[in-house]
């Protein structure tokens, strides 16, 4: 392996180090020092590839907008009353895997501390937000979806009440009725 090749791995081991971290300790209990020592790499090394926690909370934006595009791409395929619902199932999978409810706490904690941080996240839910828009406004163009509220709330609505589901069912709170909630905002959709 050449020489980016190295650099490469290493980085990629320092952010599977960082995202190890921050779910164990959170992210603001978690130092540059923890990450390093859990990467297996000098604390100057780790500083040559990321100049602090902020620059790695940007990355994990875009680690995650990674992680769904597939579902994102998948709202295009098929009938779109069919497509929201695989989505809506989907994504509330995703939810609930543990690593994704912690660190997403984790991140919305820092967030709400540090606003500042917040645009690579504001920007990964617009996307998201959107895709899901577009989704509703060709399902009702098909007949498939109900009229009613604009696309983009009901988009909003949609994953706020998936990502409240997911947090509900991981404090065992009960789980919710997904097909009525997807009938409830979107009409019947099965």
């Amino acid at each position: 392996m050449g020489t980016a090749g190295v650099r490469m791995a290493r980085r990629a081991r320092i952010v599977e180090a960082a995202l190890a971290c921050f779910v164990e300790k959170g992210f603001h209990q978690t130092g540059m020092r923890d990450i390093a020592a859990a990467a297996g790499v000098s604390l100057g090394n780790l500083y040559n590839h990321f100049p602090g926690k902020e620059a790695l909370i940007s990355l994990i934006a875009s680690l995650e907008a990674e992680e769904l595009t597939p579902m994102l791409a998948a709202l295009q395929e098929g009938p779109a009353p069919a497509a929201l619902a695989r989505f809506a199932r989907d994504y509330l999978a995703w939810a609930r895997q543990p690593d994704n409810l912690l660190l997403g706490t984790e991140i919305l904690a820092e967030l709400a501390r540090r606003p500042e941080l917040a645009a690579p996240f504001a920007a990964h839910q617009l996307r998201l937000e959107q895709a899901l828009a577009d989704a509703i406004t060709r399902g009702r163009a098909e007949g498939g979806v109900r009229v009613g509220a604009e696309p983009l709330q009901l988009a909003r609505w949609l994953i706020d009440a998936i990502e409240g589901q997911a947090l509900r069912d991981t404090l065992g709170m009960g789980r919710g009725d997904l097909d009525a909630l997807l009938t409830h905002l979107l009409g019947e959709i099965r």
